[in-house]
């Protein structure tokens, strides 16, 4: 998968987030895998910040592999609401492992 927007960073940890109770009706959702992801912002006047990002992910197991590697991974995102921006990543594209 091509994408224009890609995340670099070192992988810190996996989990496993509980789905959401729904309150209507009370059924618990389907659990997601997460992965949070330590990466380099750069800020107005050229320096750069460190920034957490976590992603929902298809397979724990790929990023598990990978902890504590600097990976670089497409990222896709969109503004549901002024001052939120919500992170994911494309299906279908897997990390890959770069230098530090």
């Amino acid at each position: 998968m091509l994408s224009m927007f890609t995340v670099t960073g070192q992988v810190l940890k996996t989990y496993i987030q509980p789905g959401q109770v729904d309150k209507e009706t009370g059924e618990i959702g389907k659990p997601s895998v997460k992965v949070q992801i330590m990466g380099e912002m750069p800020v107005m006047g050229g320096e750069s910040r460190l920034d957490l990002i976590t992603l929902t992910v298809e397979n724990q197991k790929t990023f598990e592999d990978l902890k504590q590697k600097r990976v670089r991974i497409a990222l896709g995102f969109f503004a549901p609401q002024r001052g939120t921006i919500v992170y994911f990543i494309p299906k279908g594209s897997v990390p890959e492992v770069v230098a530090a």
